[in-house]
């Protein structure tokens, strides 16, 4: 017994309410995507679903709190990005080229409403990435109601922050610390040593990213992971990161309604990293909170409620 009844209630309404969802694939491109929705029957049509986008080293098992509370009241969804988790690998590593991974999420949205729906695109640390690069390109744009994302920066914003910072002296004490939090991206560029390492090192590796960026050590998401498909999340998405040189952002309009979640104490990135994004996000709202990286994790039944009253605004106005 844990001596706490209501932990242990909360712990079986979870268990029972992920327990509804069921598990598809879907095939695009040249992956089958692992997706994780709610069960047709459990559908208000009424209602955009709200699909779940998950960063670096995750797989879709990071949402399993919001799935579960945002579940009681919405339709739900998350899937495991190309390569990682249960979906299968590109078959080259052109596969996993920005564009590829903004095709998926519209394959997925397609699966979810059809080739016309909208849906609610939560999103957080690569995954925010993804969604800003999708929100801001009109032919994906029009497939969202709403955007949030949590400990995600606009690319194209986060590049010309810390550019700025270099011919800025006033900026040189932000740009040093965020520099020495981004030090895993330049290691990521090498070729096969940041594999190599990982996979020796791993679930050892993993484990002390999420405990150093907020996760609890008696998480579940630290005792119950799917060893390969999370082995495959720490590895498959460096490509990402070795895309950064060569990015040429385009910075462009996000016109649908924007939720921003600024964790305070991110290990990985400065607060400042968000403050030109009302720039391209006109209807905006930001929370910053007392958190790390992992702040669905963390402070995961406040982050739930922020998007759960930010979703009911959304579909209340639309």
């Amino acid at each position: 017994m844990s001596g706490r009844p209501h932990d242990d209630h909360a712990r079986a309404d979870r268990h029972a309410e992920l327990a509804r969802l069921e598990h598809v694939f879907v095939a695009h491109d040249d992956v089958s995507l692992h997706v994780v929705r709610s069960r047709p029957w459990d559908r208000d049509e009424r209602r955009a679903p709200v699909l779940f986008l998950h960063g670096y080293p995750d797989t879709s098992d990071t949402w399993s709190l919001q799935l579960a509370s945002l579940g009681q009241a919405h339709p739900v969804a998350a899937f495991d990005q190309r390569g990682v988790g249960r979906s299968s690998a590109p078959t080259g590593p052109k596969g996993y080229a920005f564009a590829r991974h903004l095709g998926d999420i519209e394959a997925v949205i397609d699966e979810l409403t059809g080739p016309e729906g909208q849906v609610h695109l939560v999103a957080h640390d690569w995954g925010g990435a993804l969604a800003w690069m999708f929100a801001e390109q009109p032919k994906y744009a029009r497939r969202l109601r709403s955007l949030s994302v949590i400990a995600g920066p606009h690319p194209g914003l986060m590049l010309r922050r810390v550019a700025r910072a270099v011919r800025s002296p006033r900026e040189l004490r932000f740009l040093f610390d965020q520099l020495r939090k981004s030090w895993y991206i330049f290691f990521f560029q090498l070729p096969w040593l940041p594999e190599q390492f990982i996979a020796r090192q791993f679930p050892g590796t993993w484990i002390r990213a999420l405990r150093a960026g907020g996760v609890a050590k008696d998480d579940p998401l630290l005792r119950e992971f799917e060893v390969e498909g999370t082995r495959r999340a720490a590895l498959a998405p460096l490509a990402l990161y070795r895309q950064i040189p060569r990015y040429r952002p385009t910075l462009r309009p996000v016109e649908v309604p924007t939720c921003l979640v600024v964790p305070l104490r991110d290990f990985a990135l400065r607060p400042e990293i968000y403050d030109d994004v009302p720039e391209v996000a006109a209807d905006l709202e930001v929370h910053r909170l007392d958190a790390n990286h992992w702040a669905h994790r963390e402070r995961a039944a406040e982050v739930s409620a922020i998007l759960e009253a930010f979703v009911r605004r959304v579909e209340h106005d639309s």
